[in-house]
């Protein structure tokens, strides 16, 4: 006996329209405002298929949905030789037309005749726990939990973990976002001495000439009371006899002294431990502390 033409009709555009807008309208009612942030590859290792040193310029805001509605899942936190380790797990559901609707759709996607698809590597920021997400797998085939009602697929399943930073490059416009690499980046302390004017915070500032210069980072905080400046992103080793100039603000003083964040400003740096236990091993004063020259 042959199915019902009615109700399996997998080409209908109009059925395939209700069951879609019924989804996402459940979404904006069960789900969460949360920011989708796509990832900038700089120098991507085509080997290994990642890139460590990756951007995330932009951040949308979007309704999802929380699958994992009784907590985080995966395996639990443990205590590795690279500390503690923890393996929360957590899937979102967002609806296929309201992605679109973001626009995110590259060149290339277009080139191939294509919607570009939630990917592998790119975060995703919820702001009610504070917490930043990153994709590790989206199912887009009818698999799983995913299947093709009506004859189209309405959603992405997003599979996430917690994102370690690891000196990516955030400017997505949004505070909360941006000043996660502010707090955790690689940093360098400057004291600065003789000068004028005020430096902004994720303003360039560089030395000598800024066309010409390879000595370039961002500023990470300026506290005008004591003239420490916090530079972050920094393309090269500053010269300490040089000024350091503000591309926007102008702002521009001489350097006293620098160093690295140590544990007076940063609980869990170990830099001034290591450099203060290096010091007792190899007298760096010297020109060649390995040879006899």
């Amino acid at each position: 006996m042959a199915t019902n033409p009615y109700f399996n009709n997998f080409n209908s555009k109009a059925d395939q329209g209700l069951i879609e807008d019924l989804f996402i309208e459940s979404i904006k009612m069960f789900g969460q405002d949360m920011y989708y942030i796509p990832r900038t590859l700089v120098n991507e290792d085509t080997l290994m298929g990642d890139d460590s040193y990756s951007e995330f310029n932009d951040a949308r805001l979007i309704e999802i949905y929380i699958k994992d509605v009784d907590g985080f899942s995966g395996e639990t936190d443990v205590i590795s030789r690279f500390g503690l380790e923890i393996h929360d797990e957590i899937t979102f559901t967002v609806a296929v037309r309201r992605y679109r609707e973001l626009g995110f759709t590259t060149t290339a996607d277009v080139a191939d005749g294509r919607d570009r698809i939630p990917k592998e590597g790119d975060l995703i920021f919820f702001p009610m726990v504070g917490g930043l997400f990153q994709i590790i797998t989206v199912a887009d085939q009818p698999y799983g939990d995913i299947f093709y009602q009506t004859g189209s697929l309405q959603g992405y399943d997003m599979k996430c973990i917690l994102f370690e930073y690891s000196d990516q490059k955030f400017n997505t416009g949004i505070e909360d976002i941006d000043k996660i690499e502010r707090l955790h980046s690689y940093s360098v302390d400057f004291t600065m001495g003789a000068g004028t004017g005020t430096y902004n915070v994720d303003e360039e500032v560089y030395q000598g000439t800024y066309a010409t210069t390879d000595y370039k980072a961002e500023v990470a905080e300026w506290t005008a009371a004591t003239k420490v400046l916090r530079l972050m992103n920094m393309t090269k080793n500053f010269d300490g006899t040089v000024n350091i100039v503000g591309k926007d603000s102008g702002a521009s003083y001489a350097i006293t002294s620098f160093d690295m964040q140590d544990s007076s400003t940063d609980t869990q740096a170990s830099n001034a431990l290591i450099e203060q236990e290096a010091d007792a091993i190899i007298d760096f004063t010297e020109g060649n502390p390995f040879g006899s020259l």
